[in-house]
C-alpha cells in the first residue's frame, strides 16, 4: 500500500518553538500485525540546534492501564542547522503477549512524541485498528489469539496533535516537566492544540473505523 498523509498539520502553537512538524505520512499501511511502523515524519528546524532531538513511537495496549503501554523504539536526530529534514522513522511492532487478550481486537492508539532534553514538545496520536483476515475469525475470535491472522489498519487521515509548550534555552538540569507546568497565561495551553492519549481511548468505544481491506 502506498504512504497516507495526515492531515492536520498547520503552523505550531506555539510560534516559539524551535522543530515545526509539518507532515506525517505513515507508510506499510495497512499491514500484518508483525509488521514494522514506519512513519515519514517531515519537519523544520528554525533554529541551529547543538543537541539532538528524540522521538519515541508509544503502543497503548489497552485503555484500562498504561502498564500494558511499550515503547517500541526511539531515535536521535542532531545536532541540527536551521533547515527542513525529513527521516523515516521504523519501528518493531508491540509484543502482543503484553497485551490482554480482550484488548488485542478492535481499536487502539499508537504515539508519535518528539522531545527535547526529555521535554516533549510534540505528541502525535493515531487510532489503530487490528481485526482478523478472515469474516468468521472477526465473528468469533479464536482462544488463544492467531496473532500471525491479524491485519493492523492506521486511521492515518485522523491523527490528533497536541504541541506543549517548552523552553528551547533551558539547561537541561532542570525538571523535564518545568516548562509544561509553567506555561504562561498569555500563551496556549497544549489541551487547545491536541487530546490526550486518555481522551483518544475515551473515544475510541465511539468509533467506527473502516480500514482498508489488505492488499497481496
Amino acid at each position: 500500500a502506498g504512504s497516507q498523509p495526515t492531515s492536520f498539520f498547520g503552523p505550531a502553537c506555539i510560534t516559539m518553538a524551535m522543530i515545526n512538524v509539518t507532515n506525517v505520512s505513515v507508510l506499510n499501511n495497512p499491514s500484518r500485525f508483525f509488521s514494522d511502523f514506519q512513519f515519514e515524519v517531515s519537519f523544520e528546524c528554525l533554529a541551529p540546534l547543538s543537541e539532538d532531538i528524540e522521538w519515541k513511537l508509544i503502543y497503548v495496549g489497552s485503555a484500562e492501564s498504561d502498564e500494558h503501554d511499550q515503547e517500541l523504539d526511539s531515535i536521535l536526530v542532531g545536532p541540527m542547522q536551521a533547515s527542513s529534514y525529513k527521516i523515516v522513522f521504523q519501528a518493531d511492532p508491540p509484543d502482543p503477549l503484553k497485551i490482554p487478550s480482550h484488548d488485542l481486537l478492535g481499536v487502539t492508539v499508537i504515539l508519535l512524541s518528539g522531545f527535547f532534553r526529555e521535554r516533549e514538545f510534540i505528541r502525535i496520536g493515531y487510532y489503530v485498528n487490528n481485526e482478523y483476515d478472515a469474516p468468521e475469525l472477526n465473528e468469533s475470535p479464536p482462544e488463544p489469539p492467531l496473532h500471525d491472522r491479524l491485519v493492523r489498519t492506521i486511521l492515518a487521515e485522523k491523527p490528533r496533535v497536541t504541541r506543549y509548550q517548552i523552553d528551547w534555552q533551558m539547561p537541561p538540569s532542570l525538571p523535564p516537566s518545568l516548562p509544561n507546568e509553567n506555561v504562561p497565561p498569555s500563551l496556549p495551553q497544549p489541551a487547545e492544540c491536541g487530546v490526550s492519549s486518555g481522551e483518544m481511548m475515551q473515544q475510541v468505544e465511539n468509533m467506527q473505523p473502516q480500514p482498508e481491506p489488505m492488499t497481496h
